[in-house]
């Protein structure tokens, strides 16, 4: 395995996984046009702190994640469901409001690099996709650290890379769009979050799970 593959592979691996239309995807997408590029660009530099601290997880402690963090699963999914029922019920009351209210009104940065943060963070999926690529990669793989640090910063580049086009071709389309059709979309994200949040609930995912995506995120 050559170092072009390996960073070629982490590239398709971010792109795969940032274009998963998951709740992070769409709040780049309604961040961006709502709120502007910059405010997207907050989401991700939150989600992408997240995910760094999941691979770190993934690599390093992967005892804590199999031998403690089940301990914590009720705990951590009450947390993820009461998260994304307070983003997605906040969505649909802001979008009562004016579109140049909602401008005027615009929250700090910190909201929404927390905001994507805890989307990520807060979403037990997220975690077993990491432990389920960093895990197939070292078994089926058999990569080594070297290459797992090399693979995994081929992937955050791609991510950040791939969300930045999104913020900003997002952004762009504001200026086709009317104020009536951004409302319908605020609505439709808190929806699904709403609906997100209970399905993490209820369907958190396993370990198993996260390695059978890794294993067709990687196409093998």
């Amino acid at each position: 395995m050559t170092w072009t593959d390996i960073i070629l592979k982490g590239i398709l691996t971010g792109l795969v996984l940032t274009l998963s239309f998951g709740a992070g995807f769409f709040a780049l997408i309604q961040t961006s046009i709502a709120k502007g590029v910059k405010k997207g660009l907050f989401i991700a530099l939150g989600a992408i702190i997240s995910d760094m601290l999941y691979i770190l997880m993934a690599l390093f402690a992967t005892s804590f994640i199999s031998e403690e963090l089940p301990k914590y699963d009720q705990l951590i999914r009450i947390l993820a469901m009461l998260s994304f029922l307070f983003f997605g019920l906040k969505n649909i009351l802001q979008s009562k409001k004016k579109f140049e209210e909602q401008a005027i009104a615009s929250e700090p940065n910190f909201y929404f690099l927390s905001k994507g943060f805890i989307l990520n963070k807060l979403n037990p999926m997220i975690l077993l996709t990491w432990v389920g690529i960093s895990a197939y990669l070292r078994s089926s793989l058999l990569y080594n650290n070297l290459q797992l640090v090399l693979f995994f910063i081929a992937v955050m580049c791609s991510v950040f890379a791939t969300q930045a086009l999104i913020c900003y071709s997002s952004n762009k389309l504001k200026r086709m769009l009317s104020d009536a059709f951004i409302q319908w979309m605020n609505i439709a994200v808190g929806l699904l979050f709403i609906l997100l949040g209970i399905f993490i609930f209820f369907y958190g995912g396993s370990p198993e799970s996260g390695i059978e995506k890794a294993r067709h995120v990687l196409g093998k």
